[in-house]
């Protein structure tokens, strides 16, 4: 089979689907808009597979002649020319997750979605049942449990350690979400944590995006579980479970920061307890979770000063969560605008940020538009951190939640949330 993989990409799930089918045997190869030199660290993972070739620095509609089966990346937007090309011409057009959702029931999935706090909402529900999980509960499930989704590679990574009676927990973008509907299945368990505006720069509006999300739980059966805050615009064929702060025990204590944390907890909770697990002892799992890197994570202390990492707020709702549970902040934001609205963020800075830095892009250009004035704008974190640090002071908080999207000056949240880690360990050493 020819197989070609449509955007690699630097977040791995490209390199996912490449090391997947040259395993099997197929011809591959790899096109990208992106050249070489800026797909290096993505190409430095395929160098030892023999059946991978390269056409880059753009797409050719004889590339998609050639394929037998094309993986699109899921980023690549709706009506996409050379993907409208392909489906003119019959081809077979899949992304990762169409292709994993061929290898697994949809019994065995453990589905988190959400605008924010997936990641931590699925992360911590892994730990809960991987702890958990034991004796006559893990009867069912002899197989395990792994984690996979939205995580920072592909989920054909992990199709070798999934036998037919593990548990996947899957954190699932609403691209992702896409092959869910082409499949026409949804999750057994089903968690939405939130609905907010994101990804306007890839949907038509609010409408489109959350069509995406409700595939979650579109396909659900009356075996089936939806977990959601009351009031979310969603229904199910299944039970239909609620989840709130108030579930959680008054002098409940976690080491995760922030009323949103709060929520994601009570989600993992909630799922935790359908599986019949001790709600004392989830809880007490709950409260020594650390959190993920890159969403609200601590990542120094220096002199009495706190640095938060929170590279992974792509929105301005995430950033005003952030401000809102670390109130007094200086605050590092900016970056490229996802056409969102930033109004409520400039009114979330003026209350809770102490003082407030530029990263440059067309969100910084947006709020500094809006709130009409002429402030330093920085590309360099090495030179904005240096710059704070003769003005910071014992009991001051950093905070780096950017509220926007990272392309013009990072590959993604990821490279962006490591880089400033590493600003911050030269800085502030």
């Amino acid at each position: 089979m020819r197989v070609l993989i449509f955007g690699l990409g630097l977040n791995q799930g490209g390199v996912g689907s490449a090391k997947f089918f040259a395993r099997q045997g197929a011809e591959v190869r790899v096109t990208d808009l992106k050249n070489a030199q800026v797909l290096k660290p993505s190409l430095e993972k395929l160098k030892s597979f023999k059946n991978i070739s390269y056409a880059l620095g753009g797409h050719k509609y004889e590339d998609i002649d050639w394929a037998d089966l094309i993986i699109k990346n899921p980023a690549v937007k709706p009506g996409n020319p050379y993907i409208e090309y392909a489906r003119k011409r019959g081809k077979s057009i899949e992304m990762d997750m169409g292709i994993f959702l061929q290898y697994v029931r949809p019994g065995q999935i453990i589905g988190v979605t959400g605008t924010k706090g997936k990641s931590t909402t699925a992360s911590l529900i892994y730990e809960i049942l991987a702890i958990h999980l034991r004796g006559e509960k893990m009867r069912l499930h002899p197989g395990g449990v792994v984690l996979a989704g939205n995580i920072g590679k592909s989920v054909l990574d992990t199709v070798r350690f999934i036998k037919s009676d593990t548990l996947i927990v899957l954190e699932l973008s609403s691209f992702q979400l896409q092959a869910f509907r082409e499949h026409r299945v949804s999750p057994k368990w089903a968690v939405i944590t939130n609905i907010f505006p994101d990804h306007l720069n890839y949907y038509k509006n609010m409408k489109d995006y959350i069509k995406d999300k409700r595939a979650i739980a579109e396909y659900q059966k009356q075996v089936d579980f939806l977990f959601m805050k009351k009031g979310d615009p969603f229904t199910t064929k299944g039970r239909e479970i609620y989840f709130s702060t108030n579930d959680l025990p008054k002098n409940f204590s976690p080491k995760i920061v922030g009323e949103h944390n709060l929520e994601n907890i009570a989600a993992a909770l909630a799922v935790g307890k359908t599986f019949g697990l001790d709600e004392k002892t989830i809880l007490k799992t709950l409260s020594k979770f650390k959190g993920i890197p890159f969403r609200m994570e601590l990542v120094k202390t220096w002199q009495g000063v706190k640095i938060y990492n929170d590279s992974a707020a792509t929105n301005p709702e995430s950033t005003i969560q952030a401000l809102k549970t670390l109130p007094n902040s200086i605050l590092i934001t900016g970056g490229v605008n996802k056409n969102l609205s930033y109004d409520n963020l400039i009114e979330a800075i003026k209350q809770y940020a102490k003082k407030v830095y530029f990263l440059e892009g067309s969100a910084t250009d947006e709020i500094l538009k809006i709130k009409n004035e002429k402030l330093k704008i920085y590309n360099n974190l090495l030179k904005l951190l240096q710059d704070i640090k003769k003005v910071v002071r014992s009991g001051d908080v950093i905070l780096f939640s950017p509220a926007a999207s990272s392309f013009n000056l990072f590959q993604n949240e990821f490279d962006r949330g490591r880089k400033f880690n590493k600003a911050v360990d030269k800085i502030f050493s």
